[in-house]
């Protein structure tokens, strides 16, 4: 008789610790950059003892379990869907990994229980000898950890990029460097500057003793091959098999972890890191605190002051002097958005827009839902979304290329759509774009029938124009008059700085200005009294000069007036005098923003800004306000494209307040501050950026839109699925409770990439 253990072996797994965003770097070129996971897992046996009698195996009722552990360095690209899942919610949620990976499964290390390929490794922590730690530094924005086996080998150099990792983004207890839990939870650690390496440091040094060599200050014995002293203890004595009686409990090791400060960043490199958001926070507060603690002092003395003193204090330089702390958090949130924008400069290309909406800071969604951010990707790195589509302008000759010798479109107008809303148009061909984009011209239209229609137009024109032009009894009627007066004051005042509209070499025909014109001014006024002519009901507001002004200068023909007619077509409604479309337009605005930033949502109530007033000169000339003149053509270019949606607008303006969010909650505090703030971003805005961030922010809204009509309709389905019995009772309360969480998805967002604005309009008056 003898004792052998046989099949009943069981194993179990546990991800104890994940970090994403642990690169190799094969080459000096960041788009040879292999991001990867580096894990620590724990493998549990328990090994079911049998008696062999007579050839006859029999259980003797006792088992025995014994446990390892593996470091690991899987690249993203060889994780199997079915761990993806552990590995982000670890990372994210890195002290709740007992439930986030209980007993799960991970065949991306399992299944290779010693791999050390090319770049990837799975290993038993016996297996290392030491890890080379070098953490960031001037030089080297990121810190690395290079792991030396038993055998003489050694790993690539793993290159923790915290910026990009998503317990950095998602866990918000780790922010650019910094580990801020100072709880009994983190090991006693304190508030102390931290990297990723020496986190991973800390979670390895709690299952096997690490100790600084001292030859080296960046090299780190790992278990035997730290030289033993008098007073050490046995280690594998901890690791003794236990009875299948008692639940198998993860070891708890005594080591010394403090060993991993030493394995922290420079201070001054971990200061310049958290420079932008804690020395300018910290400023924020003490201009906050002075401001504060002046006014409430003022209260109570100036009051006791003799009149004179009062008389003096109330003066313009003394208010001056106030004001100055309001505009120090104005000056900081500036500084600090500047900073974040150069840094988002520095990154990478193929890795700088992974931090935009969802990615940047679905937590807040997700903490305001029952829907989890990970119902909204199908993994960390949802690589379905484009990020770089922005693309150079369409040359002459690529346009060229795209009609037959009919002048007819050979290559599908969804084709030239997109091109266009990627890139723009060359200003070569501008002209002829727009008036395909303003529906002057269809887009399957022949060059002969575009010539027809040409002649038509202007024909239109000019007979719309004799109705007042050569009436003498309208033009001087009260309320033409009026209408032409301010006509003529608005356009002097309209882009003056241009070349086209700056000269002042002719007299102005109407006696009441007293200024000087040019032909093109006066062109414009001509237009504009003609649409005031052909739309009587609307008339001329203020605003539609902006609008006309940069057609008129690419177009230069009577042509712009039907393309005026056709832009006007998708803004009229913005210049209505009950402000209706204008009310629609913030509303949908108020609803997107709820939607997809929460955070920064209550953020704008909490500063009584949430009546969105600074998108309203955003939304009423198309951005031409906060871009300089070349960006406005590109804009609308983008805009008029209708590519993704014809509201594409609305994702440009979530775009900007996407670029700012941060600046703004940290450091503003009231709505004058932020409609200042906001105000002096025009002529700053870069275009391109904005546009990218805008189809991105799209995308996710569409994925959100999906994952929570998904959430609803399962919901649904489990709760008329469930019996009212007692068994169920809990189950449907739960249920009930995730479905009142849900967001809802009003029509005004659904017709966002829709073409059916008849619901929303329904809904919008409605709620009116």
């Amino acid at each position: 008789m003898f004792d052998t253990p046989d099949a009943g072996e069981e194993i179990s797994v546990k991800l104890l610790y994940s970090k994403s965003k642990v690169y190799v770097h094969p080459s000096t070129h960041a788009r040879d950059y292999i991001p990867g996971y580096i894990s620590i897992v724990e493998k549990v046996w328990v090994l079911a003892m049998f008696s062999q009698h007579n050839g006859i195996l029999k259980g003797r009722g006792d088992a025995q379990a014994s446990r390892e552990y593996l470091v690991a360095w899987t690249p993203e690209a060889e994780i199997l869907s079915k761990d993806m899942d552990a590995y982000v919610k670890v990372d994210s949620n890195p002290e709740e990994a007992d439930d986030a990976a209980s007993m799960i499964m991970l065949s991306s290390i399992i299944d290779l229980p010693d791999k050390r390929s090319l770049y990837a490794i799975s290993t038993n922590v016996s297996s290392i000898r030491s890890l080379l730690v070098h953490p960031p530094s001037f030089t080297k924005w990121y810190g690395s950890i290079v792991i030396n086996f038993q055998d003489g080998s050694s790993s690539a150099p793993l290159w923790f990029h915290d910026d990009e990792s998503r317990s950095t983004v998602l866990q918000k207890n780790t922010q650019g460097g910094k580990f801020s839990d100072s709880s009994e939870k983190s090991g006693g650690r304190g508030s102390q500057l931290r990297w990723g390496g020496d986190e991973f440091m800390f979670r390895l040094s709690q299952l096997i003793r690490i100790e600084q060599s001292k030859d080296d200050v960046h090299l780190y014995l790992v278990g035997e091959n730290i030289p033993k002293k008098s007073d050490d203890k046995d280690p594998k004595a901890q690791h003794a098999p236990e009875s299948s009686s008692e639940k198998p409990q993860r070891i708890t090791h005594q080591y010394d972890t403090s060993v991993f400060d030493s394995a922290q960043m420079d201070p001054w490199v971990a200061t310049w890191k958290e420079f932008k958001w804690s020395a300018l926070e910290k400023l924020s507060r003490i201009t906050t605190f002075t401001r504060n603690t002046t006014a409430a002092a003022a209260d109570q003395v100036v009051p006791r002051l003799p009149p004179q003193l009062q008389a003096a204090l109330n003066t313009d330089a003394v208010r001056a002097t106030t004001q100055e702390y309001d505009s120090a958090r104005i000056y900081l949130a500036k500084w600090a958005a500047d900073l974040a924008a150069r840094s988002e400069q520095d990154t990478p290309l193929e890795r700088r827009y992974r931090h935009v909406g969802i990615w940047g800071h679905g937590d807040a969604w997700e903490e305001e839902t029952a829907l989890g951010v990970f119902e909204v990707l199908n993994s960390e790195n949802d690589f379905s979304i484009p990020t770089h589509t922005r693309t150079k302008p369409i040359s002459k000759e690529e346009w060229k290329s795209f009609f037959d010798e009919a002048g007819k479109l050979s290559v599908g107008e969804p084709y030239v759509r997109k091109r266009i809303f990627c890139g723009g148009l060359d200003p070569e061909i501008r002209k002829e774009g727009w008036l395909f984009l303003n529906n002057v011209f269809p887009w399957d239209s022949t060059a002969a029938e575009r010539e027809k229609l040409a002649n038509k137009y202007r024909a239109s024109y000019a007979e719309i124009r004799s109705r007042w032009l050569d009436n003498p009894e309208v033009r001087e009627s009260a309320t033409f008059m009026d209408q032409k007066h301010r006509i003529d004051k608005d356009v002097h005042r309209t882009d003056r700085t241009i070349a086209f509209y700056a000269k002042e070499d002719m007299p102005n025909p109407d006696p009441i200005m007293h200024v000087g014109t040019n032909k093109n001014l006066e062109k414009l006024k001509e237009l504009l009294c003609t649409y005031n002519m052909l739309d009587n009901d609307l008339g001329y507001v203020q605003g539609m000069s902006d609008l006309l002004s940069p057609l008129y200068m690419v177009i230069e023909d009577d042509l712009v007036f039907e393309a005026f007619v056709g832009f006007m077509n998708r803004t009229k409604s913005n210049f209505y005098m009950d402000q209706s479309g204008m009310r629609r337009h913030l509303f949908t605005m108020d609803a997107l923003l709820q939607f997809m930033d929460p955070k920064l949502f209550k953020h704008l109530q909490r500063t009584d800004s949430d009546n969105l007033f600074f998108c309203f000169r955003w939304f009423l000339v198309w951005f031409k306000r906060e871009l300089s003149w070349d960006d406005t053509l590109t804009m609308w270019e983008v805009l008029w494209s209708d590519y993704l949606t014809e509201h594409f607008t609305f994702f440009v303006a979530l775009s900007i307040l996407d670029q700012h969010r941060d600046a703004m909650i940290d450091y503003l505090q009231s709505f004058d501050e932020i409609l200042k703030y906001i105000n002096d971003l025009s002529l700053s805005i870069n275009l391109q950026e904005t546009l990218q961030r805008a189809e991105i922010l799209y995308y996710q809204f569409r994925q959100r839109v999906q994952a929570v009509d998904n959430k609803r309709e399962k919901l649904q389905q489990s709760l008329s699925s469930k019996s009212k019995e007692a068994g169920d009772a809990e189950d449907r309360k739960n249920a009930e409770k995730e479905l009142s969480k849900l967001p809802v998805v009003s029509e005004l967002l659904r017709r966002l990439y829709s073409d059916d604005d008849a619901s929303a309009d329904k809904q919008f008056t409605e709620k009116l």
